[in-house]
């Protein structure tokens, strides 16, 4: 068996390169502090991602710190308009029905027909619970309150219809402690 044998002149060609590499690398090096050009790719890499870790810590104690709020109670509601009988005279009022879910406290509603916000001080009761009603109407001088239901109870009693006749009116029933909106309904005058 015989074996090759390498010539010689590529292995001084090898060293050859091998010197001048290391010769190359030597003169690189104080090149290379001086020069002020730019910053090794890598470095730029690992201030990007020290900076999308930065954000992503700030945004998650953000969103961590964030109080959420509970929801209003669940509420389901009718609205109707109706004729009120007032003496011998029939007034036109919104009748606005509890029909499930929890009871309504009074003290923390705000009732607005169309853009007007309702008068809430006729109402005796503290809280509208499921099967009770309320009337909204016109009590006068473009007043519009919250009566007790049927109108006949009420202390005060309507002034005139709330709505004309072929015109519609949106009643908006509102939680103010969840600021969130229960109801909301379009009502027609027939």
């Amino acid at each position: 068996m015989k074996l090759k044998t390498i010539p010689q002149t590529k292995t001084k060609h090898k060293k050859q390169n091998s010197q001048s590499n290391k010769h190359n690398q030597q003169n690189r090096l104080p090149n290379f502090l001086r020069d002020k050009r730019g910053i090794s790719p890598v470095v730029g890499v690992l201030m990007l991602l020290a900076i999308t870790v930065i954000m992503a810590g700030y945004l998650g104690s953000e969103v961590l710190s964030y109080e959420f709020e509970k929801p209003a109670p669940p509420v389901s509601m009718s609205a109707r308009y109706e004729k009120a009988d007032v003496g011998t005279t029939s007034y036109g009022v919104v009748r606005l029905e509890h029909i499930g879910g929890a009871s309504l406290d009074v003290s923390n509603l705000k009732i607005l027909a169309g853009s007007t916000e309702v008068n809430l001080s006729n109402l005796k009761k503290e809280s509208i619970g499921i099967g009770e009603s309320v009337a909204i109407a016109n009590i006068g001088s473009s007043q519009v309150a919250v009566l007790e239901y049927p109108v006949s109870k009420s202390s005060k009693k309507p002034a005139g219809n709330l709505i004309v006749q072929g015109e519609s009116l949106e009643i908006t029933v509102i939680d103010v402690s969840h600021n969130q909106i229960l109801y909301k309904a379009t009502v027609r005058n027939y």
